[in-house]
Parts: C-alpha cells; structure tokens; sequence
C-alpha cells in the first residue's frame, strides 16, 4: 500500500475515532443538563409536581430520541467511512486498467509464496507474460484498442490460472503470474491455455494477437524472488528472440543433433541368442535427466513434437549408417499424424510402436494414419500392454505386426501362478492378431527370463540381455 493511500486511510481512521468520542462528550453533556433539570424541577419548593414530573420525563424521553438518532447517524457516517476505506484499500493494491493485483503487491505476495513453497516443498512457478508487437497494436488501431486489448488478456490470464494463482500486471504489456504448488505438466497447460485465449482474442477483434511468456520454477532456478524475476525475463527474452512463445529456465533449447542422444536396445531371440532387432531410446545428452523428464522440458516450451520428430529421423539415419536390418521406433500419433513425407530405408524393417495408452481415442482415424504409413513400408507394434489400459478391440483392428508386453505385466506373472495361467492363455489368442511376434520387454532377472519362456515368448527384451548402447 502507498504512502498516499496509507495517508487517507489513516485520516479515515482518525475521523471515526473523533466522531464516536463527539458522540460521547454530547450525550455526557445532555445527560448532565437533562438529569439536573429533572432533579431541579423535582425540588419540594414547586407545588405543581405532578406538572413537574410530566415535565422531566418529556424532558428525558427527548434526550432519548435525540441520543438514538444522534448515534444512527454516526453509525450510517461510520459506514460510510468503512466503505471509503475497503475502496482505498483495494485500490492500493489493484492496477486501474486491469484490475489485477500491481507490481507492489506482487511482490510482497511473492516472497511469502516462495516462504510457504519451501515450507511445504512443493514446485512453484513465476510466469512473465508479454504480448507481442503490443506497442505496433497502439501505433496501427490506436490506444483505446490497445487498453481493451490488454484487459481481455488480463481476463485471459485469471481464467486460465487458478484462485490461488497471484496475477498481477508488472508494467505496461508484461503481466506476472505465480502459480503455486504446481507440476511441469500444470505450467504446461497453464501456458497453453493462455495462448489459446489470448488468440480466440485475437480472432474475435481481426487483430494477429499473440503472447510470449518466460518461466522460471522454485526451487529449481532459484529461491529468492529477485532471482526468480531475473531469470524469468531472461526466459521471456529467449522466447521473444526465438520465436518458441514459451520458454522455461535461462538455458536455450535448440532443436539439433545434440539436443538429444539416441541408444539401441537389442531385441533377442532366445531360442538362438541371436539379436532380433534393435529399439531406438532417446537420452539426455548430459545425463541429468531421464527420457521422461527431458520430454517434460520441451513440452512446457511446445517444442515436444518437434524433438520426437527429430529422434524419428535420427534414429532412422543411424540405423541406416550402422546397417542394421530390423528398428523399433517409439512414436505417438500426433507425430505420424503431422510429420512430413518421410522415406523408409531400403534393405530396413522399421517398427513403429504405439504405446497402448494412445489408442483408446479417435480409434477411426488412428486406424487411417497408421494405414497412411503402412503404404510406404512401416508396420507397427503395441507397445506397454497390459500397463493398465484395454486396447484390444484396437488391436483387432489394427492387426498390429508386434505386440510388447508390459515389465510391469511379466513382474505380476512372476508373483501370481494364477495369473501367469491366465496371461498365457492371453498371449495365446493375442497371436492370432500380432503377425509376426510378441516381445517381452524389461526383463533383467533369469527368474523374470524362465517366466516368460514358460508363457511360450520367444523375443525378449531387457538388461539382463543387453543394455543400451550407442551404434559404433
């Protein structure tokens, strides 16, 4: 709160307090002179006392009213003054254009975010949000416009977070969100969610409105506000300079060769230890991160797709380089579904594997893509089944030329008789739609090895038959 509003409220104050004690002195004063009268007019020395007595008691009944209608109106006064104070008060801590919360408040806001984030252990994130071309907005369409532009954005932004997200404007187009007690995957949808409405804004006003937005998390990239703040713009620089819209830390993320590392897995047959193929698996290039979390990076910026579509082209090209004969490539649909005409190598089986939990939706169209991608040489493999989703009516349809078993399936195999009768069995009418293969994968133990040949499984995957490594 300003020094000024601080001023006016504590003026506010102060006219309250000398109103109740005015009150009081009048009705003190009143009491005196209508309780001497009474007292007076009673003496012994008047003959007339039942003239007297009416007297007095008008008298006193008088004080009565005046004293309930003086003190309804300091009440109402009172009231009155509260309400002047609420005002003063919200306005000290809003922005007049958009009605957030402004940079002072903020601030102070952040720091005890950050206080309870460190308390509570739990993931924070401070969003910094510009528009874009903003000022090229005031200069073609006017500053009317540009005011209304950035009040729906505000509105954007406050309904894109939650209530107990802070949202404040920081100054001129920049507009500060702290997301509290959040995941990557929540400042993710956060983000996006903030970009859909402020180009649905946009559309509806004919404009080319966009917002670029830079990303700093507690306590990975610091726990201090000033530091948070400091990185944030720089993320929001990065992403203006890039192009990229969203971006996370102040480590630039390039879309190359070196933004991932990829390794081969052998698949094995173990009827004649033979390697049966390999599956490509994408790595951090530093080793800090698994694949998972590498993803989740990319996908906070939007730039998840684009790295997947890089592993699929690398993956090809060093299988191609390395001559091998049969790949397995994890893909999703959104990939196979947006990815330009891309060649198969000749003289190469290549795989691509679908994990289970992608084919519950859309299944009609799903089914039109993969058979796009059946016409130029792919096939496809089921991968993680029996994670925990039900995929069959799609493998029917499907006729998928592999099917991978979920570790987590072979582990419950390895503990449960009853089941490993009944995966069999399973896995048995499963082959009447997988044409070429089922696969077990994750097997690092010679008891999980034994269990799978019982269930008749003859390509295995896993550590304990070989570990992933790069191609020579």
């Amino acid at each position: 709160m300003n020094s000024t509003v601080s001023d006016n409220v504590r003026y506010i104050e102060r006219r309250e307090w000398q109103l109740w004690l005015l009150a009081l002195v009048l009705i003190l004063i009143l009491s005196t002179i209508t309780i001497g009268t009474y007292f007076f007019l009673l003496d012994d020395a008047y003959q007339n006392l039942n003239l007297v007595r009416t007297m007095a008691n008008r008298a006193l009944g008088g004080l009565c009213v005046l004293i309930f209608l003086f003190c309804a109106y300091i009440v109402n006064t009172r009231r009155i003054l509260g309400k002047m104070r609420d005002t003063l008060e919200y306005q000290a801590i809003r922005d007049n254009l958009t009605d957030l919360y402004n940079r002072r408040y903020f601030k102070d806001r952040l720091d005890q975010e950050i206080s309870r984030a460190g308390q509570n252990k739990y993931l924070m994130a401070l969003l910094i949000c510009d528009i874009d071309h903003f000022k090229f907005i005031n200069d073609s369409w006017g500053h009317q416009v540009g005011d209304e532009m950035l009040k729906g954005v505000a509105q954007v932004i406050k309904e894109a977070t939650r209530g107990m997200d802070l949202v404040a404007r920081w100054g001129g187009d920049e507009i500060v969100v702290a997301l509290a007690n959040t995941t990557r995957e929540g400042v993710s949808i956060a983000t996006e969610r903030i970009r859909k409405g402020v180009r649905r804004i946009g559309e509806k006003a004919l404009i080319d409105l966009d917002i670029s937005m830079g990303v700093a998390l507690f306590p990975e990239h610091g726990t201090h506000s000033d530091d948070l703040l400091r990185l944030a713009d720089r993320a929001l620089h990065i992403s203006k300079k890039s192009g990229e819209k969203i971006h996370v830390g102040e480590e630039e993320y390039h879309i190359n060769e070196k933004s991932v590392k990829l390794v081969f897995q052998p698949v094995i047959d173990v009827r004649s230890s033979r390697v049966f193929g390999y599956e490509a698996l994408g790595r951090d290039p530093q080793g800090k991160l698994n694949i998972l979390e590498l993803f989740k990076r990319y996908q906070v910026i939007g730039k998840l797709e684009d790295l997947k579509s890089l592993c699929f082209k690398m993956a090809l090209d060093a299988a191609g380089a390395a001559g091998l004969q049969k790949l397995f490539i994890n893909v999703d649909f959104n990939i196979l579904r947006n990815m330009k005409e891309i060649s198969k190598p000749q003289d190469m089986e290549v795989i691509l594997e679908i994990s289970e939990k992608e084919v519950l939706d859309d299944v009609e169209n799903q089914l039109k893509i993969a058979q796009r991608w059946r016409t130029k040489g792919f096939k496809f493999a089921i991968d993680d089944f029996g994670a925990g989703f039900i995929s069959l009516p799609f493998i029917a349809q499907l006729v998928p030329e592999y099917i991978k078993i979920d570790r987590s399936t072979i582990l419950q195999s390895v503990s449960s008789l009853q089941f490993r009768e009944f995966l069999k069995d399973l896995i048995q009418a499963m082959s009447n739609y997988s044409t070429e293969g089922i696969i077990a994968e994750g097997i690092e133990t010679e008891q999980e090895l034994q269990v799978v040949k019982e269930l008749g499984l003859d390509l295995v995957q896993g550590f304990l038959l070989g570990r992933p490594h790069e191609l020579a």
